[in-house]
């Protein structure tokens, strides 16, 4: 039986495969590279599985492969098959039905399919569980089932159990089989659904550890990331920080412009008013001289913000120079 496994040493090592299958070297790595294994966690090493079925596919992504205990898997399988064809005894036309379709002869045969189709194995961003394509019914091409794949990242799971077995199925059948749940935040509900359940893995008690271990890990790894990033954010901010100030160099131009026309509008105001005074005493020229005394004193106050603002800028300018200099 092919089996690949890792094999840490003094220096990190990649997994090697042992009895590797034909057309692949013995001593190319199989999951693992060398600059990236001593980073795993503890409980990723000295991982030995026979499932060979990712060996073709994201064979850079994979950390550990979990085999299926298919034996145990199909013999209980097909004795919960068999007693359930034996219950419908009490339902004739159902029995007449699955004699006419000939299941007895072809259950054996859909349990081993259906066993050996699933494969699991721990990759850097989650758990992946895979249905291969396989045969159903009579084994026949046009009733074949398409193959079908679920990831379920680490940063998503909330929980991790395992059901152990205990009673019967069926009234006489041992339950021999241990259940993997997984849980997510949209777990729950109706039913109690999981995200995932995986049944018969022949050992689930270190899949459980693998998954926390490397949850664990893609959380220390997100944090150290985000430590990183910070002098980075800060130059980023000094940059900004400094092309604004180029950019508000412009401001201070347009200060003056404005300064300048407010000053051209007091003046045409004071010229407005002497004018007025010299036309006559009136009602309407002394209301008309008071709108202009007023207008000329809103304009005067904006004159002297506007410049006091200036030489604000220009001081703090001098400043920032002063201190470069320095």
């Amino acid at each position: 039986m092919t089996k690949y496994t890792t094999l840490p040493t003094a220096a990190p090592v990649a997994a090697t495969a042992v009895g590797a299958p034909s057309g692949r070297n013995a001593n190319d790595p199989y999951s693992i590279s060398d600059d990236d294994y001593s980073n795993l966690p503890v409980e990723a090493r000295n991982k030995t599985w026979g499932d060979a079925f990712f060996d073709l596919e994201e064979s850079s992504e994979i950390i550990a492969v979990f085999d299926f205990d298919y034996a145990t898997m199909e013999d209980f399988n097909t004795k919960v098959g068999f007693a359930s064809l034996a219950a419908f005894c009490l339902y004739p036309p159902i029995l007449g039905v699955a004699m006419l379709g000939c299941t007895p002869c072809f259950l054996r045969r859909n349990v081993e399919w259906s066993a050996r189709s699933q494969h699991v194995a721990l990759t850097r961003d989650g758990i992946r569980f895979v249905r291969d394509r396989r045969k159903t019914c009579w084994g026949l091409p046009c009733t074949d089932a398409g193959r079908s794949s679920k990831t379920v990242p680490y940063d998503k799971i909330t929980d991790c159990d395992i059901e152990e077995p205990a009673g019967n199925t069926c009234l006489c059948i041992a339950n021999v089989l241990t259940t993997v749940n997984i849980d997510t935040a949209s777990s729950g509900g109706p039913g109690n659904h999981k995200e995932l359940n995986i049944t018969g893995l022949q050992d689930p008690v270190g899949f459980k550890k693998l998954v926390w271990a490397m949850k664990r890990h893609n959380n220390t790894a997100t944090a150290n990331g985000g430590l990183s990033q910070r002098p980075i954010m800060a130059e980023s901010m000094h940059r900004d920080a400094g092309s604004s100030s180029k950019v508000e160099q412009p401001s201070h131009q347009e200060g003056e412009s404005i300064s300048l026309l407010l000053r051209e509008i007091r003046d045409e105001l004071r010229e407005l008013r002497k004018s007025g005074d010299a036309g006559g005493i009136g009602g309407g020229a002394a209301s008309t001289a008071a709108t202009v005394e007023a207008a000329t004193e809103m304009v005067n106050m904006v004159a002297i913000s506007t410049s006091a603002d200036e030489r604000q800028g220009t001081d703090n300018e001098e400043g920032s120079s002063s201190t470069n200099i320095v």
